[in-house]
């Protein structure tokens, strides 16, 4: 996983700037996923590669057809609603992507930097990007 991100950290730099300066949530994320796999800190890579193949033989256990149906049916999950004002979901994905719960207004060097950031992006004029 690691190497295919360091494929990318150069279109990434060009894109958006120095690493620091740009949102790395799901590489965060996934570091949040692995850290609690590890338990044995002498020997923690071959830790978390067992343990993210037993959660993965877990989750194929759903498509084995005499026992899903036997024994997983009682662990069905239940479909959750959402107000579409509060959370983003996709119907085919298992992630919630939750909207901010209170307001904020940037500030004139964030407001600078994203002006930077689009310009770049999108190779026009700071000065044609509009703050409304």
């Amino acid at each position: 996983m690691s190497f295919h991100y360091i494929l990318h950290v150069a279109d990434c730099i060009a894109d958006c700037g120095p690493c620091w300066a740009f949102w790395q949530y799901p590489m965060e994320r996934l570091c949040g996923m692995l850290l609690p796999l590890i338990h044995n800190r002498s020997l923690p890579y071959s830790n978390l590669t067992n343990n993210v193949q037993l959660v993965e033989i877990f989750n194929h256990l759903l498509f084995i057809p005499s026992l899903s149906h036997k024994y997983l049916s009682k662990f069905s999950v239940l479909s959750k609603s959402y107000p579409i004002h509060k959370v983003f979901i996709l119907d085919d994905k298992d992630e919630e992507l939750y909207w901010p719960s209170k307001l904020y207004n940037l500030n004139s060097n964030e407001i600078k930097v994203l002006k930077h950031f689009y310009s770049e992006l999108f190779n026009i004029p700071k000065r044609s990007i509009l703050v409304i």
